[in-house]
């Protein structure tokens, strides 16, 4: 499998980038600065329990801090630079290019983007960083989990009417490169020939959402330990030495077709807001589990105050890279063909989430831009069993932001 370039070197290249889009915009006509921050921080109630949301100390921690600018130029009449960094405390505030675009107003219904553009998996996706804009103080997690946020490529974005309905339609084309954890260790991946759809339509205080996705994705899991010895990529080089390799294709992820698919609804009375989304991720052939998940969020305004609860689920499917393999066939070092399938299935299940998670929370809008929010999570999920003992699945996470944009 090829070489993928480090998180650093894309993080110095996407800032390079930026850094001479802004540069750019300073002597164009129009330039438009705008920000946002969140500094947030939580506490789990059992810090012997498994961990959620990034926390898992029993001590309140200020550490999910987040910083933002948005930059906007106007080249000319129909085209408009676009860059926007931030910098994330749980990233030791390296500054990253989230966006970094040229887009092209060709009439008053059709845009046109070229760069580095947010990739429209979700409702909130445009602003997942904003947290002002949004109910949560982060939402689901659940279903707000995909590791590929951003694509580099090209889009269109079309808007319109269709009877009394208001409409939009996003088709993009392009690819990415990130880093991502696998099974504890670092993992490079990338996405090519990466394409999706998105749409809308809505009226007045309702919103209906659906997208479609797909992509050749590559994860380099070959140095993923299995044990102190042993790697995902050597027990794949072991599955094909005793003839089983198209067992070891389906252990290894190397540009394999994968889908994403979403449908949404939002609801804005103005004093009742409620929001529900399910997606599901189609790995193929590939070693990944089913992602299958979704929330429903229902809330209240009450002045300044808003109210709300989630119920949000993850329950994914797992794959089956053993497939093919006799039982109880023996076989030279390894004994038997028992030992390669309950090794596939192990690896296979270590890539299952399944979980319930109730939220309450409350969000104070202090005044234009800034808000507190209030969050509580009450977590179920399976325990956890290790070789030192069995982890509770079980967990009550506290959270607390304040969130503005200027």
């Amino acid at each position: 499998m090829k070489k993928i370039s480090s998180n650093r070197k894309k993080n110095h290249l996407a800032l390079a980038i930026a850094l001479l889009l802004t540069a750019s915009l300073a002597t164009a006509a129009d330039v438009n600065f705008s920000g946002f921050l969140s500094v947030g921080g939580g506490m789990v109630d059992d810090e012997d329990a498994v961990g959620y949301g990034g926390y898992d100390e029993d001590d309140l921690t200020f550490d999910r801090n987040l910083l933002g600018l948005q930059v906007t130029g106007q080249v000319n009449e129909k085209v408009t630079a676009t860059a926007q960094l931030i910098a994330r405390s749980n990233n030791d505030y390296q500054v990253d290019a989230e966006w970094a675009y040229l887009s092209w107003q060709a009439n008053d219904s059709i845009k046109v983007r070229a760069g580095r553009l947010r990739t429209p998996f979700y409702m909130y996706s445009d602003f997942l960083d904003v947290g002002y804009s949004y109910t949560w103080i982060t939402p689901p997690q659940e279903v707000y989990y995909l590791p590929f946020n951003n694509v580099d490529g090209v889009d269109i974005y079309l808007t319109g009417t269709v009877g009394i309905f208001d409409t939009s339609l996003q088709a993009y084309f392009g690819s990415f490169t990130d880093e991502l954890t696998f099974s504890g260790a670092i993992a490079d991946a990338e996405t090519r020939n990466q394409m999706g759809l998105s749409g809308t339509i809505g009226k007045d205080w309702w919103t209906l959402r659906a997208a479609y996705h797909q992509a050749d994705l590559t994860v380099d899991v070959t140095g993923s330990p299995l044990s102190a010895t042993t790697t995902i990529g050597s027990f794949a080089n072991t599955l094909r030495a005793l003839g089983f390799g198209n067992n070891a294709d389906r252990l290894l992820v190397e540009e394999d077709d994968v889908t994403f698919t979403e449908v949404g609804l939002n609801i804005d009375t103005g004093r009742f807001v409620a929001a529900a989304e399910h997606v599901e991720f189609d790995p193929g052939d590939a070693l990944l589990s089913k992602n299958i998940r979704e929330y429903v969020m229902a809330g209240v305004r009450a002045g300044d105050w808003l109210f709300h609860v989630t119920a949000s689920k993850a329950k994914d499917e797992v794959s089956h890279p053993e497939t093919g393999i006799p039982v109880g066939q023996a076989l030279p070092v390894v004994g038997s063909t028992n030992v390669l399938i309950g090794t596939l299935q192990a690896i296979a299940q270590s890539q299952v989430v399944e979980r319930d998670v109730l939220t309450f929370g409350t969000r104070w809008d202090v005044t234009t831009g800034t808000a507190i929010k209030f969050q509580f999570d009450d977590v179920d999920s399976p325990d956890v069993v290790l070789p030192t003992g069995t982890i509770s699945g079980q967990q009550k996470v506290f959270s607390v932001a304040v969130q503005t944009v200027f």
